[in-house]
């Protein structure tokens, strides 16, 4: 049996998923669909909500994964386990974020080795899957199976679309020499990518269409979740004094 938590925490994955969704669409309706490096500047609408925006979505995140963790430690089967899972993949994903692909993709800008900056990018996509698959486990083993339907496609469709809409456009990764003043110079990187064309566009519509089911599975769960907490009401058999 769930607990408020759990319904807090389903609540609070569908704010992450809303919150992503701003800012994918966002940046993609104030950039035209092309991604150009010259066009990412420090006030750019882009940058604003990775800024703003990325962070909330990701503490709501790790927020309701802790919140499903510690409630499905009273629980047994499939849940305990998917959970567990799930907090797994979060960690692994914050590792590989911050202890592989910043280190890495520094050390190219900083070395000029454009090898080195696609291995950091690899890493950051390959990352990217772990989470992309949180969803699907977090929720799995309590939901029901109208919702099990839904996660599944949602997630296939949100791994292969967005997996291939950072992975390719890797392999098109420029840099630049940028001067520090004096002799330093450090190098940054410079991509374009027109997600109006092809492949790019049928990407888009896959990961978008994924993202779509998983916040339906989520919205379907919490209501179901929601009506479980309503007491039945009791006929009362004592009467009136």
């Amino acid at each position: 049996m769930t607990s408020s938590r759990t319904r807090l925490a389903v609540l609070l994955m569908i704010l992450c998923m809303i919150l992503s969704l701003v800012i994918g669409v966002g940046s993609l309706i104030s950039t035209g669909g092309r991604l150009r490096s010259a066009l990412i500047t420090a006030f750019s609408i882009p940058t604003l909500l990775v800024t703003f925006l990325d962070p909330l979505a990701m503490a709501l995140e790790f927020i309701a994964v802790i919140l499903v963790f510690a409630e499905s430690r009273k629980m047994d089967g499939i849940h305990r386990t998917l959970a567990s899972l799930a907090l797994g993949f979060l960690i692994a994903w914050l590792t590989l974020n911050f202890g592989a692909f910043l280190p890495t993709s520094f050390m190219g800008l900083l070395s000029g080795s454009i090898e080195v900056v696609r291995l950091g990018l690899i890493i950051k996509s390959i990352a990217a899957i772990l989470q992309y698959l949180i969803p699907l486990i977090l929720i799995y083993g309590i939901a029901e199976p109208f919702e099990r339907k839904i996660l599944i496609p949602a997630s296939i469709l949100t791994v292969a679309g967005n997996f291939l809409l950072t992975f390719l456009p890797i392999w098109f990764v420029r840099i630049t020499p940028t001067s520090l003043g004096g002799e330093a110079q450090i190098y940054r990187p410079l991509i374009e990518v027109d997600y109006l064309s092809q492949p790019y566009l049928t990407l888009l519509i896959i990961g978008y269409l994924g993202g779509i089911l998983y916040l339906i599975a989520y919205i379907s769960t919490y209501i179901k979740l929601r009506s479980l907490r309503r007491p039945s009401r009791s006929i009362r058999t004592t009467p009136y004094v």
